[in-house]
């Protein structure tokens, strides 16, 4: 039970991982790749009475933790350091994970949205949560700004590393195959991996033989492996292969063909301006809570060429010692500086695109120095679409400030030529999303025939017996 009680605690700070300086023979128990669900399992491990964690080693091939978890720290803007998170970013406390590893872990949150709404009127139509309690992400409890999502996942990893475990960062699984040379996988029990790593400046690719395997893989650099095929065998690898988005009639079901991945949009796009002067919190301006358009999923498409969808209450800002946040007398609105989220949604846009190093890398800070010209553009973008607002206060699009940095993180969805996303890099979420009156059964939208919701969730993910 996670929810037990535990003393109150401050945040861990982030804990590095142990890079490679050893061969990864010792490793007995063996966790491929450091998203949530790897970490949690690992860290789960640690909970069995007397466990020896020295041999369990938790791998993963790039050089943070987190997967779609991407915390962003130290943007220095208007002299204050900021966290942003481009990826995932907050829970409901009712969502039992990750929110009751959140919970005890004892980490300081704050609600997402002004007022605590409830999470079940967050999503658009015909989507919601299956939760009720207000969203919360994870604060610094010095600022109340945001901390970072991955808080909780490298809080994780520093009681993993802490009881003896081996966590590497750079050690990227290439390859799977029979233990012992068998000709069956799965008859002679857990895989023997294929390491690759660079230690010392020179790569090398080590053959473990682990009694425990996770694998925690995206399925777009698993199924492609050698040796994954053979010891999934045929079936199973048709199960996990299928990514369907079908959109049912009537109008409730209208805005769903916008987010699935049939219907030419490449990414899900996340994108904030940083401004030196937090202009939407001044006493002019005052837009601090809800999203423009009504429903930000669905922005506004501009001349510019870039769509606008504005959370207002999303990024943070900090403000000089004794400044009102809101502005005061002498305008202390020049002394707040802060991030506005302006995209977050599917779409087939470029431009947020060239900015980060999809889908290698779904990050991209341009700042002023580098790229000024961006910066313009996504600023007057962002005027226009506001322009309404900006009249109705009597407020001259002139008379805002420019900003000073773009941050963007993009997340590359499937399409024709790559069905299950990139061989490289990360992916925004993929699902199966069938209907009867559409596709008829299950088996008949991903092609394995008999399939059902229950072989697909639970035996799929696993190799036979």
């Amino acid at each position: 039970d996670l929810r037990r009680a535990s003393p109150p605690r401050a945040p861990l700070p982030p804990a590095p991982p142990h890079h490679r300086t050893m061969s990864l023979s010792h490793c007995s128990e063996v966790v491929v790749g450091g998203g949530w669900s790897g970490v949690y399992w690992a860290w789960r491990r640690l909970d069995q009475p007397g466990y020896d964690a020295s041999g369990l080693c938790l791998l993963e091939a790039s050089g943070r933790l987190g997967g779609r978890t991407f915390s962003v720290r130290d943007l220095a803007l208007g002299g204050h350091n900021f966290t942003l998170d481009v990826g995932a970013y907050r829970f409901s406390p009712d969502m039992h994970l990750p929110g009751d590893v959140i919970l005890k872990l004892a980490l300081p949150t704050a609600c997402y949205e002004p007022g605590c709404p409830s999470a079940k009127k967050d999503m658009p139509k015909p989507f919601q949560f299956n939760y009720s309690a207000p969203l919360r992400r994870i604060i610094d409890p010095a600022t109340g700004l945001p901390a970072g999502y991955a808080t909780a996942l490298e809080a994780m990893a520093r009681e993993i590393a802490a009881a003896g475990a081996t966590v590497t960062l750079g050690a990227e699984l290439v390859g799977i195959e029979p233990r012992g040379g068998a000709a069956d996988g799965a008859a002679a029990g857990a895989p023997a991996l294929r390491i690759k790593s660079a230690a010392g400046g020179a790569t090398q690719t080590e053959r473990i033989e682990p009694a425990v395997v996770m694998l925690n893989v995206p399925r777009a650099r698993l199924l492609p492996l050698p040796g994954v095929a053979s010891l999934l065998g045929g079936r199973v690898k048709s199960a996990l292969s299928c990514i369907r988005f079908d959109s049912p009639k009537g109008a409730g079901w209208k805005n769903f063909s916008r987010f699935h991945s049939g219907n030419g949009t490449t990414a899900l796009s996340k994108a904030y301006l940083g401004y030196e002067s937090a202009w939407w919190r001044s006493p002019a301006v005052n837009l601090t809570e809800g999203e423009y358009p009504q429903n930000a999923f669905f922005p506004i498409a501009t001349s510019k060429g870039v769509p606008i969808g504005v959370r207002w209450s999303d990024g943070p800002v900090r403000c000089a010692a004794g400044a009102a946040e809101r502005g005061a007398a002498g305008g202390a609105e020049r002394e707040c500086a802060g991030f506005l989220e302006i995209f977050y949604s599917v779409s087939n846009e470029t431009l947020f695109r060239s900015v980060s190093r999809a889908p290698v890398d779904p990050l991209g800070v341009a700042t002023r120095a580098t790229a000024g010209a961006t910066l313009d553009l996504v600023h007057e973008a962002l005027l226009e679409a506001i322009s309404p607002l900006l009249t109705a206060r009597g407020v001259k699009a002139a008379s805002l400030p420019k900003p000073s940095l773009l941050a963007v993180g993009v997340w590359t969805r499937p399409d024709a030529k790559e069905p299950l996303g990139p061989p490289v890099g990360y992916t925004a979420p993929t699902k199966v999303y069938y209907a009867p009156e559409v596709s008829g059964s299950l088996g008949a939208a991903c092609g394995v025939s008999g399939l059902s919701e229950g072989e697909y969730r639970l035996p799929a993910p696993r190799p036979p017996r």
